[in-house]
């Protein structure tokens, strides 16, 4: 009798430890993995034209300030794509940075072809930039009392436009006589920016 109620516990007990053991298995294996985040509308206007659009997030207990790092990370981000676009057209076109007008700062210092490059690039897209505005804010208020805010900006045009602006923003700094000489190559060059501009559309 003893014998039996030992192998009935044993028995019972197996179970017991097998059913824990599944239990266990199956919670690991229902839990979340990750959570899709919904876009905020700044965000969602901004990828239906990026070529023209960009936005920007901040987050700060003083909602001033996370407005304007908020607008500071737009205009940031909408710098690079011109940058970028200015950057990549120019060593196409074999751009000479030495024929580049003096009136740039950092023209009067001796430097190589790529550091002469990223300044110009960078110089155009900080002057383009100027043409962009808010089109769109949002701000909210988290659990903690800090503000989150989106804002998108848009440049005040359409892409022919703004690969116009460009073209002559680089054909400003060139002497008159070079600029004589480079009148083709300048309608190459507006093209060239208009295609990688719509190519920033066209990945969307």
């Amino acid at each position: 009798m003893k014998i039996l109620k030992s192998f009935l516990f044993v028995v019972v007990s197996a179970m017991f430890i097998a059913s824990c053991g599944s239990s266990k298995q199956v919670t690991t294996m229902q839990g979340p993995t990750k959570t899709k985040l919904a876009l905020d509308e700044c965000q969602e206007l901004a990828e239906a034209k990026p070529a023209t659009r960009a936005w920007g997030e901040g987050i700060n207990f003083r909602l001033s300030r996370a407005s304007t790092y908020a607008e500071n990370q737009a205009r940031a981000q909408f710098t690079r794509k011109i940058r970028s676009a200015v950057t990549t057209t120019t060593t196409e076109q074999g751009f000479n940075y030495d024929k580049a007008s003096t009136d740039m700062k950092q023209s009067a210092q001796v430097r190589d072809e790529g550091a002469k490059g990223n300044d110009f690039a960078e110089t155009i897209a900080q002057e383009v930039v100027q043409n962009t505005a808010i089109i769109k804010t949002s701000q909210y208020q988290n659990i903690d009392g800090s503000y989150q805010v989106f804002v998108c900006i848009e440049y005040n045009g359409d892409i022919s436009t703004l690969s116009s602006e460009i073209t002559n923003k680089v054909q400003q700094r060139i002497s008159d006589e070079e600029r004589m000489k480079m009148n083709f190559e300048f309608d190459q060059y507006k093209k060239s920016i208009e295609e990688k501009l719509q190519q920033y559309r066209d990945s969307k």
